[in-house]
């Protein structure tokens, strides 16, 4: 697939409902998506466009959508069966990109994403990017995930109300679960740390290299920015003091240790029905 283009597919029957209901049982099959909507561009891109095939024709130019996922691809999947259709119907220019861990080892999600981002730049023409947690599923279809000039301001935190949260942010600083930032604000922050290896804090200590780099955030309406938490097996906690060191030291540790600190090696790469799958090596 081409770098700076992405075929594009027209729908017409795709309208927004707002709020959406979602089954208990997180029952979903993704396959019905093929049937439904048109079908999908091998590695999981997508085009709302008749006769254009560059997102940077486009009012409202390419997002690239990454998901860390070991483990969690019942969750995955469920996310993307209700996801896609949503961004199909919000007219979008998209391709969406899952990066795992190999080996059982603790997880470095922070990493991760640092990986998808890179890579999805060699791959995507993309001005803004989701980071997004794979058993989080969007339960409004008015939930901006498009890159448009807002984001271009400031970065933008959609999943303001988690169901495992009741809905409610639990701090004013929480910028975890779905995150939405220009290309250009990521650079500038340096991306995530790659130092936090387990669960916990990598998400906090991004939203202080925000405020360090002088990127301001926000947060979406709570009405609209919700989010079905799925159930999950826990991860292992990252070491509690060294994570507490490690915040305390953000703002100074930012600027080598991030995107330009990055050391990985591809194990696996493919081109799905609906992602590019990367399997990733950190040791």
């Amino acid at each position: 697939m081409n770098v700076n283009s992405i075929p594009f597919n027209k729908v017409n029957t795709l309208k927004s409902v707002g709020r959406l209901k979602i089954n208990d049982d997180f029952n979903h099959a993704i396959n019905f998506i093929n049937d439904t909507f048109y079908p999908q561009i091998l590695g999981g891109g997508w085009m709302f466009r008749e006769n254009t095939t560059n997102c940077s024709q486009l009012p409202q130019s390419g997002v690239a959508i990454i998901f860390v996922c070991r483990g969690r691809w019942k969750q995955l999947n469920n996310t993307l069966s209700t996801l896609i259709p949503l961004l199909q119907t919000q007219h979008l220019c998209y391709r969406i990109f899952v990066i795992d861990q190999e080996g059982d080892g603790l997880l470095n999600k922070a990493t991760l994403f640092n990986v998808g981002f890179v890579e999805a730049r060699k791959r995507f023409d993309f001005n803004c990017v989701i980071f997004h947690d794979a058993d989080l599923i969007p339960l409004d279809d008015r939930i901006p995930h498009s890159c448009d000039d807002e984001v271009r301001k400031h970065a933008m935190h959609l999943s303001v109300g988690v169901s495992t949260w009741n809905y409610m942010l639990p701090y004013r600083s929480l910028i975890g679960g779905v995150l939405k930032i220009s290309t250009d604000h990521f650079i500038l922050a340096n991306g995530y740390s790659n130092s936090y290896w387990g669960w916990g804090g990598e998400d906090d200590d991004l939203e202080i290299r925000l405020r360090a780099s002088n990127i301001h955030y926000v947060h979406i309406n709570s009405s609209i920015g919700r989010y079905l938490a799925q159930p999950h097996a826990k991860q292992i906690r990252s070491n509690g003091k060294l994570r507490q060191k490690l915040l305390k030291n953000a703002k100074k540790l930012f600027h080598h240790d991030g995107l330009n600190s990055l050391k990985y090696k591809i194990r696996l790469y493919s081109e799905n029905l609906y992602f590019t799958y990367f399997l990733i090596s950190l040791k």
